[in-house]
């Protein structure tokens, strides 16, 4: 099999795979290239992408990796979810009079962190807190101790830029007036044709909040949590919080570190920008842990303490410099579930339950409905991909994801299987109405179904009408052993309990972000959004698929290569 040749953008050095790619399908560039392009570039559009897909697409993840110094060297970041902020903005224009379909796609991106790229590339390395990176073994035990004082900076840079903050977006985040910069572009010309967009924000699992312009993606202003309420001390969150689909009020959690763990589940009103603590929960069995998630259903907000534990009550970062090698798992300690009622004043915790360990970035949806066993109480359900372990998130070091890097194959199909999640519908039976001690008698959680590993999708999506209630089929991409990283979109219907997939060789997709059809009539009605990297061509596109069955109607050809991201969201054209 011969090696891919394949552009990578402006990468600082070259792909420098030992090996062909395996299974001969590329796809180092999505992760080496580091590019931008800050003026809007015309597109080429092709096939028939629907009128209502019209509106902004938005993409967030790491830009890159590597930087040139000026020592010399080139300083590279250990594990993806450390890599470089860069946002990208997909501008579907309205049809024109008399067309039907979007004929017309603008696209431009750029770096959010260039104060923290510039610091790194002036001193020549990073020495802030991370995710994952890995630091030289051989340091001294005083730099290491020194540093660690520092360990618990969000930021290696100066400004609003000196934040790497890129992981999920939120258009029009509820805020408090102090804590939003003023826009620097007005909406005229197209941008007023899409809905009213007055704020963008990028979250991360910091409990740092950077607000970046919807037009220029240009950052304005970092807000930290205790700017929303100064009981928010901590310094983790959930990258994905949650929105009420009525209200537009915003939910989320903050965790505080130390000599007991502290989680304070906080919502903040759409209507005043004040934010209310709903509960604060800490005691006996509650163990601080890296929680990517919170749920939201119509009466309840649910945080599942899954089992990604920071060892010594979280001191261990101090020490590690990193929120991964101060994680453990442990197979005989039981996942917590904690249910906050979110409609009723002072209520708090109103309902506690254990299950099997397990980890997980991503719930699905969530939904509670009334008990027909316990009149008055109500169940909920929730899907979640489920992991055995953490090997997942060793999985995500670089080196383990590049298609020519020797670590990938050593790894990969079969073997990664430990790094594959199941799919599982949980529910949590017979919520009560009154307040409960962390102390009280735990529930069960209980499994529903799980679902085969080839089966899963990962960075789930559905239609978001259906937020908070009973949801059937979820989108997502899937790893079915056939690359190092990810080989395809995958539908999966809860209710058949089958998959069906589109996998197409070399081509390696992103989240689907799923786009109702407002004519539709059925939840699987509308289109998927799909940023794919084409790994023989060595460009990416905007892949537009029919959500029913997975049928390609359009795809934007972009050009150049965008990097692999995690999230995204459609902003829809009026």
């Amino acid at each position: 099999m011969a090696a891919s040749k394949v552009p990578n953008g402006a990468a600082p050095h070259g792909i420098n795979g030992a090996l062909p790619a395996y299974n001969d399908w590329p796809n180092e560039q999505g992760f080496e290239t580091f590019d931008e392009q800050k003026e809007p570039v015309e597109l080429t559009v092709k096939g028939k992408i629907p009128a209502y897909a019209a509106g902004i697409l938005y993409r967030t993840g790491p830009g890159g990796y590597q930087i040139n110094t000026s020592k010399g060297t080139t300083f590279s970041m250990s594990h993806w979810f450390d890599g470089f902020a860069q946002t990208h903005r997909f501008e579907l224009h309205s049809p024109a009079a008399g067309e039907e379909n979007v004929t017309r796609v603008t696209y431009h991106s750029r770096h959010t962190c260039d104060g923290l790229i510039e610091k790194i590339r002036k001193d020549g390395g990073f020495s802030a807190m991370s995710f994952g990176q890995q630091r030289d073994p051989c340091e001294s035990l005083f730099k290491k101790v020194m540093s660690s004082f520092s360990a618990a900076r969000s930021h290696d840079g100066k400004g609003v830029s000196g934040f790497n903050v890129g992981v999920t977006l939120k258009p029009d985040m509820p805020m408090p007036a102090a804590a939003v910069a003023g826009r620097k572009n007005s909406k005229t010309g197209e941008d007023a044709k899409i809905a009213p967009l007055d704020t963008l924000w990028l979250k991360t699992d910091n409990a740092a909040l950077q607000q970046i312009d919807p037009t220029t993606l240009e950052p304005l202003s970092v807000a930290k949590h205790p700017k929303l309420h100064p009981d928010l001390k901590g310094p983790f969150t959930g990258a994905h919080s949650c929105t009420d689909p009525v209200t537009g009020d915003w939910y989320n959690y903050n965790l505080e570190i130390g000599r007991t763990a502290t989680y304070r589940v906080f919502c903040v009103s759409a209507k005043t920008g004040e934010t209310k603590i709903l509960a604060t929960i800490s005691g006996t069995g509650i163990r601080p842990a890296y929680l990517h998630s919170i749920m939201l259903t119509e009466r309840y907000v649910v945080i599942c303490i899954f089992g990604a534990y920071y060892a010594k009550n979280g001191l261990q970062i101090l020490w590690t410099r990193n929120m991964l090698d101060a994680m453990e798992f442990d197979p005989h300690q039981r996942n917590v579930w904690l249910v906050i009622d979110r409609r009723e004043t002072n209520k708090g915790l109103v309902g506690i339950y254990t299950s099997d360990p397990f980890f997980a970035f991503h719930p699905v949806n969530a939904w509670d409905a009334p008990s027909a066993t316990n009149p008055g109480k109500f169940d909920i359900l929730t899907d979640i991909p489920a992991y055995d372990n953490l090997d997942v998130l060793t999985h995500f070091y670089y080196h383990n994801m590049k298609s020519a890097h020797p670590s990938a194959h050593a790894s990969a199909g079969a073997k990664a299987d430990s790094s594959r999640p199941r799919l599982t519908r949980w529910k949590l039976p017979a919520v009560g109405a009154d307040t409960v001690a962390v102390t009280s008698n735990r529930g069960e959680a209980q499994r529903v179904f799980t679902a085969p590993r080839a089966d899963t999708p990962e960075l789930p999506t559905f239609n978001p009408i259906y937020a908070t209630k009973p949801s059937r089929y979820i989108f997502g991409v899937c790893d079915r052993g056939h690359s190092t990283f990810v080989d395809g979109i995958l539908k999966f219907d809860t209710h058949m309990q089958t998959a069906k997939t589109r996998i197409v060789h070399a081509q390696s997709p992103g989240e689907p972000i799923f786009v109702p059809d407002p004519e539709g009539r059925a939840e699987d009605e509308g289109v998927l959004l799909s940023v794919v990297l084409d790994g023989e061509g060595g460009g990416s596109y905007l892949l537009c698929l029919d959500a029913g069955g997975l049928g390609e109607v359009g795809r934007v050809e972009v050009g150049r290569v965008v990097p692999f991201g995690f999230h995204g969201v459609h902003v829809a054209a009026l």
